[in-house]
């Protein structure tokens, strides 16, 4: 750019940079006699770094030259900018101060033909700034329409665009120019050697992908059949956890507010039903009053008939409930009537018709046995609920090794080990769509490609453990000899793809590509690492002063500054 000017452009840029220099050093000033430019800040602070102060109007310049004065408020609060550009100037003292210990100067004449010439500004980002922050060299035009440098450009863009003055803005990067100083002494001696980046090239091109299903306990609870008989024996054999649990959870039996227990049968009917939709639900409702009053098995037909899926396969028990937890028609169904006798007709909610039958009804405190009884009986179900994920999951791995596809495993599964039925050739338009599946019941999923270093799969476990057992199978014994349980669930998994490093690919383009990539991010550690054992001692000498009303965003003006009612003063 600067070699392309003829050489009378070149002779009108030295003279003005020497008319700069002149400015810098007050015999001639921009703006006002004072030499300040457009500075209007008034005696406000940003932050104070070892009694060095960043300016607002520092700040706001800044903030203005990153284009953050431009984001809606909302965006930029999203975003964090204004933290990071304080953490940014806040960094920047503590590398100058480092400077000053070291002797590291700058040559302000050389840095601002510098600028001039590549048409660049300074700005140090905050360390820890996410990918894309706008920092180090910011590219400038100080050309006029002919493509010729302009003085005029320039002294615009720093007193009207920066609002600072020429000797503020060349102190300002002066500033940045011996931080950077810093910054690559502090890198220099970082290097990458061979093996990091082989070992990096492994990790990216050493891949997995499985097919998985999760077997998840909460699916199943629905389906574990609660005896007295069962719950009794679980109890005996558990007693030393039924102690524990009843200690830890003791203060939920005492002091209770009237509840009550209950059990139902659900007939839905949907939302915006009609009419005769509803009338017709109220029919089924009837009929199957009818049974329960004439000696018919309540839980039986709640397994059977009733649409709560989650109570159903409980026979239609709920758990203790106190008032305010149940819709109130509901509510005032389940208080009205007396223990162990049945509701004497349908309760319609906006869910359907229930048939309610009380079970019983409590206050004040429990007695222990009543207390530890409940108890044993909701980790019976959630122990047996585990039982029967593993006994489905050790299932679905036999069916895997008897030859059979993850596809074909996933229809069983969701036909609930049935055969699926063959599907028609041509399904008619008019046939509703199958019934979405529960997310907890168990479904084949596959997997993204992973490495050894990356989660095989999301959720609220380590799935290290998967990772590891992974990379251990081969395409040719794609299966695992047992589930493998994460947290409380239990999976079966199958390899489908696998991709080992090839040293043949391992070209000079990849090698420098991979090295550059080291390079960078062992670098950013390094500075890291030192900008924040200079951040943490000055904070622990009560050495950075923050004015807390910069990184407000609330009443900031468009420009980035601070009002000044809430700047501190």
């Amino acid at each position: 750019m600067w070699d392309n000017l003829s050489k009378k452009i070149q002779t009108f840029f030295l003279v003005f940079i020497v008319v700069l220099l002149s400015l810098v050093m007050g015999v001639i000033g921009f703006g006002t006699p004072t030499g300040e430019g457009c500075n209007t800040e008034g005696p406000g602070y940003a932050a104070k770094v070892y009694g060095e102060t960043i300016s607002e109007g520092e700040f706001r310049a800044a903030y203005t030259l990153t284009g953050f004065s431009r984001y809606p408020v909302d965006r930029a609060q999203a975003l964090r900018l204004r933290e990071y550009t304080l953490d940014g100037l806040i960094e920047r003292e503590l590398l100058v101060r480092e400077a000053n210990r070291l002797g590291i100067q700058v040559d302000s004449e050389e840095l601002m033909r510098e600028i001039a010439r590549r048409e660049i500004v300074r700005l140090g980002g905050p360390i820890d700034a996410p990918d894309g922050y706008p920092g180090g060299e910011l590219p400038q035009s100080f050309r006029d329409r002919d493509g010729r440098f302009s003085a005029e450009f320039f002294e615009r863009f720093v007193q009207n665009y920066l609002r600072r003055s020429i000797d503020e803005f060349v102190e300002w990067q002066v500033s940045e120019a011996r931080a950077n100083r810093v910054r690559d002494m502090v890198t220099s001696s970082v290097t990458v050697s061979p093996r990091e980046v082989w070992d990096a090239y492994v990790q990216e091109t050493d891949r997995a992908q499985l097919s998985y299903v999760r077997f998840d306990p909460a699916h199943y609870a629905s389906r574990v059949e609660v005896t007295d008989a069962a719950v009794g024996v679980w109890m005996r054999a558990n007693d030393a956890a039924v102690d524990e649990e009843y200690r830890r959870q003791r203060h939920q039996y005492t002091g209770l507010e009237e509840q009550t227990r209950a059990r139902h049968i659900l007939v839905r009917f949907p939302d915006g039903a009609t009419d005769e939709v509803r009338a017709a639900k109220r029919t089924e409702a009837e009929a199957l009053l009818a049974q329960v009053r004439e000696g018919g098995d309540f839980a039986a037909i709640a397994r059977a008939h009733s649409e709560d899926v989650g109570s159903a396969a409980r026979g239609g028990e709920l758990d203790w409930f106190g008032r305010g937890r149940m819709v109130p028609p509901f509510e005032q169904a389940a208080f009205g009537a007396e223990p162990g006798t049945l509701v004497d007709s349908l309760v319609e909610t906006q869910y359907g018709y229930h048939i309610i039958e009380v079970l019983g009804r409590r206050s004040g405190d429990v007695p222990e046995q009543e207390a530890k009884r409940e108890i044993a009986e909701r980790l019976y179900r959630e122990a047996r609920a585990g039982e029967l994920a593993r006994e489905e999951a050790d299932r679905a791995l036999a069916f895997l090794r008897d030859g059979h596809t993850p596809a074909e495993l996933d229809a069983r599964l969701a036909n609930d080990w049935a055969e699926p039925a063959e599907a028609p050739e041509a399904p008619s338009e008019d046939e509703p769509p199958p019934p979405a599946r529960d997310s907890r019941a168990p479904q084949v999923r596959e997997t993204l490609n992973f490495s050894r270093a990356e989660r095989a799969i999301s959720g609220p476990f380590d799935s290290g453990p998967l990772t590891q057992a992974a990379f251990e199978m081969t395409l040719e014994a794609p299966l695992p000899e047992a589930p493998i349980q994460l947290g409380d669930s239990w999976f079966v998994y199958q390899l489908i793809s696998r991709s080992t490093p090839d040293r043949d690919a391992f070209d000079e383009a990849n090698q420098e590509r991979l090295r550059t990539r080291l390079l960078a991010q062992k670098r950013r550690e390094t500075l890291s690492a030192y900008i924040g054992r200079l951040r943490r001692q000055a904070e622990a000498e009560g050495q950075i002063r923050i004015n807390e009303a910069i990184r407000s965003y609330g009443t900031a003006g468009a420009d980035g500054g601070v009002p000044e009612e809430t700047a501190s003063r």
